[in-house]
Parts: structure tokens; C-alpha cells; sequence
């Protein structure tokens, strides 16, 4: 397999021409070699000494490893080319990639081993190789369960030796390789008709749409696309028949993602026991998701969509539109952070400059508070639709019995409620949810 078979140009590479490092200029080397040197000396002195077979058959094979290792020094390896092949292209966070590694050197003599080993952000994975007398090996290695982000090579790290290892090279190549790392879509709600998901919309609710939109089947027409015509009232009545163009399937949709540190600050109560810690996902995470999620849904759907998020200019969307998501918005939701300074009842403030009457609002956050609740009741109240999703919710100072938390007055207010504290999500596995919003949200 040639190296070029392994390029991909979406994909960065090491270049080919890789470091240089004498051997000799290496410390460890430079140990090395005065060890040996210092116990041939002293098996070969008290041979000249002492006389005898044993000391002087020691004192041979030291001779001979230090032949050995000054050939490994004039004749091992003197360049090293080392090609890289992530898969998949687009990860998903949850998932394992594969990363397909090609290697190639010069050597004159065989060598006994080399161990390869490559530093991720994050993960160290390390190779044992038995050269002998080939010099190309192509072998893969899997990074389980990746994080969302971007992740690069660090610095990779190629050691040889002789059979003893008691002479050893090292080499540092230089290069880069980069994958990127999307977070995994966090889904809610059922599947409309046309395959994607209607965000916040209980299966009652799709059932009432549907009854509506069954008002408006009319026969086919020639010229009518194959996406309108309606196979279930076709298969019904015997006759081909479409839904009306006039009525529409656009949906319109305002995504405000929360990532204000304090909004995901763990409450006291919902601290986990500290042998637990760790191995729940961070409920930045799980926000993250949801947004995709939604973005997905979205786009599956040909809704119109707008992005809001902090960090970003004052009163202006992340994105806004329609169709396949640009790549720029897949960026931005694998490296974001939960760094932003503004809260999440401005972030409502900014959305609201370029809200479209008729549209749906998704608020994903962390913990509910107080502030932010004033805005969304305010919205609500005005007949704004609202899908809220957050992970803590918190005691409403108002309640009058004292149990009342600052979800269920806005439950009452007609806001959709989806808690993502107990989510399990179940990366990679291709799974369709399909529940109501009280759930357990599922990842695909």
C-alpha cells in the first residue's frame, strides 16, 4: 500500500520530511554508551587481573553489544516518514475513531524492535513493532470514546533498540495531524412526517397537526413533487393524493444555548457522592446535544432556524437560515465553552431583536433562576412558545407552600419542560427516540 493511498486532503498529515537526532547528541545515548563502556572495562580489567574463562567470556560479549550498538548508531535508522488517516471524517462525541498509521524508514542493519507512540490531547496510545528486515508498516489503533472538540497530535515519539535494550535510538518527528469531534445530537419529541423531529411537541400535539393537515389532501395534480404526495390517504382511498402546497411545512425555530459558567455551577443538592464523580456527563455537555439536536431536527425538517449563544457580538444570531448546517455552525458548537459572560435572560434580550412572529424558542441551560424565568414568563404570557431544557431546577421564592420550584410555574404558564439531569445518553449506537418530554432523552 503506498503512502499516498492513505492521503486525504481533508485530513492534516505529517509531512514526510521528518527531525533528524544524532544519535550521539542524545543523553540517554550518551548514558548508555558510558555505562557499557565502564562495565567492559571492568569485566576486561579483572580478566587481566584474575585470568579465567567466565571473565573473559564476559568480557567478550560486552565487546561484542558494543560493536552491536556502534553499528545501531552508523547504520539504524536515519529517517523516519510517518503518514496519518483519521476515521470517520466527522466524529461524534461518544464514539471511537480510528486512526490508520503508515510508517517507513531506512535502515541497513535489521532491527530487533521500535516502539512508536503517539500523544493526543488526551489519550496516549503506543506501538510495538518487530521490524527485522522490513522497512514499511502500515497498523491501527482505536481512541475510544472521544470527546467533543477539536483534538491534535502532541508530539509522537519513535524509540529503537538492539536485542537487550541496552543501546536504544529516539527520534521526535515533527508534523501535525487534527481531528474534529461534533457533540452528539440530544433528541426530544416524536418524528413528523416528513422525518425530522418537531422540538417540544408532545405525540397529543402531532396528532392534532395531523388532523388539521389532513384537511388539506387534495387529489394529485400533474407536476406535483413526490415529496407532497400523501401515501397514506393514497393507499386509503386507491388514488394518488398530495397536501396542499399553500399550507406549508416550514416551521420556524430560535435555539438560545446558555453557556454562561454560573448557569452549570453543580447546586449543592445535586452533588453526586464523590466515588460517582466523573462518570457523569457535564450538563455543559448534555446542552450542547440538545442544541445540536435541535439544529438536526432542523435541518432534517427545513425548518428556519436561528442560533443564539454568548460570546458572540451583541444582538446578532450565531446563524440563522435554513438547509444543511454550515460547516462555520458545526464549528462553533464543537469548540464552544461554557466561558461566556453574558446571562442567559440578555441572551433572550439579544434573540429578541431578530424574532420572527409564529416562531418557537428553545432555551437550553443549565440551572433555572430567577432572572431569566421573568423573561420566559414574559414570553410566554404574550403567546410566545417555549421549550425549555435544562438540567437543576431551583424553589420559586413565590410559591406559597414552599414546594413549588421555578419549572412548575412555568409549566403552568404552557412552557415545555425537559429535564436533562438523569440523561444517559447512548453514544454512536444509531438510536431513534421516540417518547414524550418527560422521558429520558437518547443520543444518537
Amino acid at each position: 500500500m503506498s503512502s499516498s493511498s492513505l492521503i486525504d486532503p481533508q485530513q492534516k498529515i505529517d509531512p514526510k520530511p521528518t527531525e533528524k537526532l544524532p544519535y550521539l547528541r542524545n543523553k540517554r545515548a550518551l548514558l548508555e554508551w558510558a555505562r557499557m563502556l565502564g562495565v567492559g572495562g571492568l569485566f576486561f580489567g579483572l580478566y587481566l587481573g584474575l585470568g579465567g574463562f567466565e571473565l573473559l567470556f564476559l568480557s567478550v560479549a560486552v565487546g561484542l553489544l558494543l560493536v552491536g550498538g556502534f553499528m545501531l548508531y552508523l547504520l539504524g535508522p536515519k529517517r523516519i516518514d510517518i503518514n496519518r488517516l483519521v476515521t470517520p471524517v466527522h466524529a461524534v462525541s461518544g464514539e471511537s475513531v480510528m486512526v490508520t498509521v503508515q510508517v517507513s524508514f531506512r535502515s541497513r542493519i535489521p532491527l530487533p524492535w521500535m516502539m512508536i507512540t503517539d500523544r493526543w490531547s488526551g489519550e496516549i496510545h503506543r506501538e510495538l513493532l518487530f521490524p527485522g528486515f522490513r522497512r514499511t508498516f502500515i497498523y491501527t489503533y482505536r481512541l475510544p470514546k472521544v470527546t467533543r472538540g477539536f483534538h491534535h497530535l502532541e508530539n509522537c515519539y519513535i524509540k529503537w533498540g538492539d536485542l537487550t535494550g541496552w543501546f536504544t535510538g529516539i527520534s521526535h518527528p515533527k508534523g501535525s495531524s487534527e481531528f474534529k469531534v461534533l457533540p452528539s445530537p440530544l433528541y426530544f419529541g416524536q418524528m413528523n412526517m416528513q422525518g425530522g423531529y418537531i422540538p417540544g411537541e408532545s405525540a397529543a400535539a402531532l396528532r392534532s397537526r395531523s388532523q388539521e393537515e389532513a384537511t388539506d389532501i387534495r387529489h394529485y395534480l400533474p407536476g406535483d413533487p413526490l415529496s407532497r404526495i400523501h401515501w397514506k390517504s393514497s393507499a386509503r382511498h386507491g388514488t394518488l393524493h398530495s397536501r396542499t402546497p399553500e399550507r406549508g411545512d416550514a416551521r420556524m425555530i430560535c435555539i438560545v444555548l446558555d453557556n454562561a459558567f454560573k448557569s452549570y455551577e453543580i447546586p449543592a443538592d445535586a452533588l453526586l457522592p464523590r466515588s460517582s464523580r466523573g462518570t457523569e456527563t457535564p450538563a455543559f455537555e448534555k446542552a450542547v446535544s440538545t442544541a445540536m439536536g435541535l439544529m438536526r431536527s432542523a435541518e432534517r425538517s427545513g425548518a428556519y432556524v436561528q442560533l443564539f449563544s454568548g460570546g458572540w457580538p451583541e444582538g446578532m444570531a450565531r446563524h440563522e437560515g435554513l438547509g444543511a448546517i454550515p460547516g462555520r455552525v458545526l464549528n462553533v458548537l464543537t469548540e464552544i465553552k461554557s466561558d461566556s459572560t453574558r446571562s442567559l435572560s440578555q441572551l433572550l434580550d439579544d434573540a429578541s431583536h431578530g424574532w420572527i412572529p409564529g416562531m418557537s424558542i428553545a432555551v437550553v441551560t443549565g440551572t433555572l433562576e430567577q432572572e431569566s424565568a421573568k423573561v420566559i414568563a414574559h414570553l410566554l404570557s404574550h403567546g410566545v412558545k417555549v421549550s425549555l431544557y435544562y438540567a437543576w431546577d431551583r424553589k420559586s421564592p413565590g410559591s406559597a407552600s414552599g414546594n413549588g420550584t421555578i419549572g412548575d410555574s412555568l409549566k403552568r404558564l404552557g412552557a415545555g419542560l425537559y429535564c436533562l439531569e438523569h440523561a444517559m445518553p447512548t453514544y454512536g449506537q444509531g438510536v431513534e427516540p421516540s417518547h414524550e418530554p418527560s422521558g429520558q432523552p437518547r443520543v444518537r
